[in-house]
Parts: structure tokens; C-alpha cells; sequence
């Protein structure tokens, strides 16, 4: 019984044991199934979302991730020219590259390609590393490279090497630095001219799209957005370059010749107010500083011819009228002037042509000063030209309600009163024009990248200042100033000059300085019919040697002499060519009626300087040679060495003549050439 019951027990536990083991077995079971699903579902889950992200969201995931790594890359414009009045090219774009190697293009070895590069121009090493490194597209691998450098560069690589221009300045002509300027690092106009007339010249900047790759270094992506720059303007200037050069070159030989510390040579066109030369150098002042039209002074006696213009055209004097000059000297209150040379009388013309202080002080008493300050003010003293782009003085003449009874004298004689040389320049443009102020200008026209023009600047004539007549009376006394004055030593022998020498006191910290001076000369040629102003300024000469007439009116003689001599510049008098350009107070009909047509004057001072000698009176008649197929300069030279006058109407050579050749004709009469 006892067996049995424990057989009985085992096999009870036994079963019991299966059961469990079953159990376990489901539940393992149940579990893995479980599992199973759950992992098929989070699986699936992934599956599902990474369809939506690779399906339905890529469009926004792909634009997102171009925020992230797209830009755009600025793409500088080229910067328009300034040429001068004839086209020189005074400023230009200068083209430099960028280069990129497109990796995916390449046929060398990307190290092979870069070190091609490398042999060219130099390659920094993260470049080096970007290009290398790049999963595609383009990258930078070096800038600031020039023409020849890209041709090289090209030939070597071939395939999957590209470049982008750059733009960059480059001053071809030495000259007119100082009144050009220079751009500065950003691209943008720096100084002077470059800077003034920037909103010509910028043009409009385009752009080009350009991606970050994992290391954040750019490249261009194929088939990248690009939007091309616009290019600047041109920009014509009134400025001739040769003149410019010139007057330049004689005003730096003036002041190493009498140590001056500084001074102004200015060219003007005294028909358009055009400026042909605009050179300043000034010891202390900085180097894009333009003294001519910034430093302000007082003009000394280059005053007085705008006090014989008010007395002349007020009707108050006569020019062969004769003045007391007391011996060269004159008390009025506690001050004395006093004259260089003490003469007893001199007659009005002469006070100008010898420069009396003490004739121009007395004349002066003749005139109220609301009118002696009216004409000077209208001579454009005391305001700025407005000739526009460049910082100008107004420089300085006080209200007639605050003169003393010094003043009229004073201003008669330059003092009391500043101006800036342009405005001396073209206040004696006025005097050779016939009475007219012109406003000065820098700028003839502006042109578009294709060359057509899309802006003229006109001659603008401010006011009329004083009657034609009275302007040709004054023009005759300069004249004589040249011939027989104080201003000899400008004198020319193929043409009458006409001009005003001037030596003032220089003032320092507010008292004039004892013995130290500034010397000028204004003046235009040819007298008879003024083509160009010229004026001559030069800040405290050393070395005792100060006058106007000794120093600035020889300097003024030297650019006129080497203008003649230059080549393509039309001041000679045997090649003088009409502007075709009516102005704005002539008559149109009138105007039109030279606008095809030269006219060579040589008509000279008289005397012994003619380029012919003798009297054009008695030396009888000369025969025309025949000047057909000769260059028009051999032929004007030819006709003026047998005193002839020359008009020109055609190009090229000579094709024919008139009177024909063989013909005699009276010194002084004019041949056509055609």
C-alpha cells in the first residue's frame, strides 16, 4: 500500500511539472509573438515616417536644408572709365579672375590640378584642403588672378577649371592723380573724382548662389542661379590729359624752382567754362587735397582789372584819363600804400599796366561800395562756382555794410577779400568771353556701357556781368600789361597774351607774415579772341625772388609754350579748332554757322616777336605756294611764316585752296584750305 501511494505522488508531481513547463512554454510563447508584432510595428512605424520624410515632406526637408546651406554671393559690378575730353582713358576697369575647380569635372587628379594652380599663383592651404575635401559642385581655389595668369591656367587643367572676373582699377596716365582719386577697398569711390562721381561709375552689383558643404566651405552648385552685374557708367571729362600733364609738370618745375611750398596752375576754357587742367601741390596739405579749390586767398593785385571793369561800366572813368599817383605813395587814415614804383602821374590804363596801388586805391573812391561790392559779387567772389563733385571754398567777401573806410582801397587792390583760384580762373573768363560768367565744369557727358550718351552737360552761363564793350576795353589794357606791364616775362611770340600779374602778402595765424609772398599771374590767350584762361599761383617763394611778374607769369608762358608743342591738343594758334557747341547766349543761327569750321589766328603782339618780322603795313604783297596734299598743321606752319592767316574747312590734308596757289597777298590776310 505504501509503494503505491508513493507511485502514485511521483507521477501526480510529474503531471503537475508538465503542466507548468506547458504553461511556461505558452507564455514564452505568447511573448515572442508579442514581441514580435511590437517589433514589426515600430518597424513598420519607422518605415511609415521615413516614407513621409523621403516622400511627402522632401520637398520641405530639401528647401530647409538649402536655407541652411545656400547663399548668395555678391558679384561686384565693373566700374565705368573716366576718360578725358578726347577719350584718353584716364581711370578703367582693371579684370582680375577668381578660379574655381569643379571636382566632379576635373580629368587630372584633383592634388594634380591644384598643384597646376599652385605653379601660377600661390594656393593657401585650406583651399587646398577644400578642394580635396569637396563631395562636389565648385570651390575656390584662388583669386586676384590676372589675364596671362588665367590662360595658363586654362591650358594646363582644360576641363573642369572655371573663372569669375573681378573688378578691379587701374590708372593707365600718371597724371591727374590727385584730381582722379582712387576707389577704395570696398569698390566704392575713395577720393576725388572717383569718389564724386560714384553713382555714375558703381553701376549695380548682380549675384550668384553659391552652397556650404559639411566643413561650411562654399562652392558654386551646377546649374547655380547667377544674376549678372550691371556695368557703371563712363564718364567724360572736360579735362584734356596733355594739358593736364603739362601743368602739372611746369608747376612742380615752379615750385623746385623757387622753393615755393606750394600752388595752382588752372586751365579754362573761357567760351564753355570747360576746365582743360586742374593741378594743385601743396607741402602741408593732404594728398587728395585740391588747393585750387579749397584754399582760399587774397588775389592781390589780379583784382584790379575787375575794379576797371566796374569803373568803366559805371561810366566813371576814362582809360587815357591821367591820375595823380603821388609819387607812389598815399595816406588814407593811418595806413600808406605804397607802390613798387613811384610814379607822379599815370594814365588809367597804366595804373592797371604798371599795377599802381595808390591809382587803383584813388579810382576806387570813385565808386559807392554798394556798387564796388555788387561788381565784385557778381564777378562770382564770395560764392562757390558750384562746378559740382569736388569740395569747394566760397571764399570770402564781407557785406558792404561792414567795410570801413579802408575798404574800398583794399579790395581795389586784392585785399580784405579771398578767393579760390578756379574762381579767379573764371571770373577772368568772364573779362575774355565778352562779359559773361560761365559756370565751370568737370564733367562733358556720361555714357553707358554700349558707348551711347545718356547725359550732356551744356555751358551754363550764370549772369551777365558787365557790357561786351567794356569787356573788350578791359582785355586791351591786359594786353598791354603782357606787352609792355609787369607781366612781360608771358609773353609769347606767335600771339598777343593778355593778363594780370599779382604779388600779396601772406598772411599766418591771422598778421602778415614779413617778407614772405604769393605770386600769380591770370591771363588768357590769344588776346584777340581768348581761347584759353590760364593762371598761375605760387605759395611763399624762397630765395627773394617773389614778384608775380618775375615768377608766375614766366611759369604761365612755359605751359603755354608746351601746349603748342603738344601733340593732339588744338591751342596753336596755327591749329585752333571752334567749339561747334552753341552757347547758351549767343545767337543759334549764329552758332551754327561755325560748327564745321577751324580757324588758325596768329596774330601776334606787334614788333619784332612776330614768328615774320617787319611792319604788315610795308612789307608788300607774298605769293601763295601751293599747299595741296600737305598736312593741315605743315601747311598753317607754312602760310603764318609768311604772315598769313589760315581758316580751315574739311579733314585730312589739303585738298584745295583760295586764293589758288600763285596768288600774292598782303601779310595778315587769310587763305581757305579745304
Amino acid at each position: 500500500m505504501t509503494r503505491f501511494g508513493i507511485h502514485g505522488t511521483t507521477e501526480v508531481a510529474e503531471v503537475a511539472g508538465d503542466a507548468r513547463e506547458a504553461a511556461l512554454s505558452r507564455t514564452h510563447r505568447i511573448r515572442h509573438r508579442v514581441l514580435g508584432v511590437a517589433i514589426t510595428l515600430v518597424a513598420l512605424g519607422y518605415a511609415v515616417r521615413l516614407g513621409e520624410l523621403q516622400i511627402v515632406e522632401a520637398d520641405e526637408h530639401r528647401r530647409a536644408q538649402l536655407e541652411q546651406s545656400a547663399e548668395w554671393e555678391a558679384l561686384p559690378a565693373p566700374r565705368g572709365r573716366i576718360m578725358d575730353r578726347r577719350g584718353r582713358v584716364l581711370a578703367a576697369p582693371d579684370t582680375r579672375y577668381q578660379a574655381f575647380l569643379a571636382v566632379d569635372e576635373l580629368r587630372l587628379e584633383r592634388s594634380a590640378a591644384v598643384e597646376a594652380v599652385a605653379a601660377v599663383v600661390p594656393v593657401p592651404s585650406d583651399r587646398r584642403r577644400a578642394v580635396t575635401e569637396a563631395e562636389g559642385g565648385w570651390s575656390l581655389v584662388a583669386s586676384d588672378i590676372s589675364d596671362e595668369e588665367r590662360v595658363r591656367m586654362q591650358r594646363t587643367i582644360g576641363h573642369g577649371i572655371y573663372f569669375e572676373s573681378r573688378a578691379a582699377r587701374d590708372y593707365p596716365r600718371s597724371m591727374g592723380r590727385r584730381l582722379i582719386g582712387a576707389v577704395g577697398a570696398s569698390g566704392r569711390g575713395g577720393t576725388g573724382l572717383e569718389a564724386a562721381l560714384d553713382e555714375w561709375l558703381a553701376g549695380r552689383a548682380g549675384q550668384a548662389e553659391v552652397r556650404f558643404d559639411g566643413r561650411r566651405n562654399t562652392y558654386r552648385p551646377s546649374g547655380g542661379k547667377v544674376i549678372e552685374p550691371v556695368p557703371g557708367h563712363d564718364v567724360v571729362l572736360t579735362i584734356d590729359a596733355e594739358l593736364q600733364r603739362i601743368a602739372e609738370n611746369e608747376l612742380a618745375r615752379a615750385l623746385t624752382k623757387t622753393g615755393a611750398s606750394g600752388g595752382d596752375m588752372v586751365l579754362l576754357d573761357p567760351r564753355t567754362g570747360e576746365v582743360l587742367a586742374l593741378a594743385s601741390e601743396r607741402a602741408d596739405g593732404a594728398p587728395d587735397q585740391i588747393s585750387a579749390l579749397s584754399d582760399p586767398y587774397e588775389p592781390g593785385s589780379t583784382a584790379k582789372p575787375f575794379l576797371l571793369a566796374s569803373l568803366l561800366s559805371e561810366g566813371v572813368v576814362d582809360l587815357d584819363e591821367v591820375v595823380d599817383v603821388e609819387g607812389g605813395e598815399l595816406r588814407i587814415g593811418s595806413r600808406v600804400i605804397r607802390d613798387v614804383h613811384g610814379y607822379d602821374t599815370l594814365r588809367v590804363r597804366e595804373i592797371i599796366s604798371k599795377s599802381s596801388n595808390v591809382g587803383a586805391a584813388k579810382l576806387s573812391a570813385r565808386l559807392p561800395s554798394a556798387v564796388q561790392h555788387r561788381y565784385l559779387r557778381d564777378f562770382g567772389f564770395g560764392m562757390r562756382t558750384q562746378v559740382g563733385y569736388l569740395a569747394e571754398s566760397a571764399g570770402r567777401l564781407s557785406r558792404p555794410e561792414s567795410w570801413t573806410s579802408l575798404s574800398p582801397a583794399s579790395h581795389a587792390i586784392g585785399y580784405e577779400m579771398s578767393a579760390t583760384s578756379l574762381q579767379l580762373a573764371a571770373a577772368y573768363g568772364a573779362i575774355a568771353n565778352g562779359g559773361i560768367l560761365l559756370k565751370p565744369s568737370l564733367v562733358r557727358e556720361v555714357r553707358d556701357a554700349s558707348g551711347r550718351v545718356v547725359e550732356r552737360f551744356e555751358p551754363q552761363a550764370v549772369r551777365r556781368v558787365i557790357p561786351e564793350h567794356v569787356a573788350a576795353q578791359v582785355r586791351d589794357v591786359l594786353e598791354e600789361v603782357v606787352r609792355d606791364g609787369t607781366g612781360t616775362l608771358a609773353r609769347m611770340a606767335r600771339f598777343a597774351v593778355a593778363g594780370k600779374t599779382g604779388t600779396a602778402r601772406l598772411a599766418v595765424d591771422g598778421r602778415y607774415a614779413l617778407g614772405r609772398y604769393r605770386a600769380s599771374f591770370v591771363g588768357f590767350a590769344p588776346a584777340d579772341d581768348p581761347r584759353i584762361v590760364i593762371l598761375t599761383r605760387l605759395e611763399d617763394p624762397k630765395g627773394g625772388v617773389y614778384y608775380g611778374g618775375a615768377i608766375a607769369a614766366p611759369t604761365s608762358q612755359a605751359a603755354l609754350e608746351a601746349a603748342l608743342a603738344a601733340d593732339g591738343v588744338q591751342l596753336d594758334p596755327r591749329l585752333v579748332v571752334s567749339d561747334p557747341r552753341p552757347r547758351p547766349w549767343s545767337d543759334p543761327s549764329r552758332a551754327a554757322e561755325g560748327a564745321e569750321r577751324a580757324i588758325f589766328a596768329a596774330s601776334g603782339a606787334g614788333g619784332p616777336e612776330e614768328p615774320w618780322g617787319g611792319d604788315l603795313e610795308t612789307d608788300g604783297l607774298v605769293p601763295l605756294p601751293d599747299l595741296t596734299g600737305l598736312s593741315v598743321r605743315a601747311a598753317a606752319a607754312q602760310l603764318h611764316g609768311l604772315g598769313l592767316r589760315v581758316a580751315w574747312q574739311g579733314r585730312g590734308v589739303v585738298a584745295s585752296q583760295s586764293p589758288p596757289p600763285g596768288s600774292e597777298l598782303a601779310r595778315g590776310e587769310t587763305v581757305v584750305l579745304k
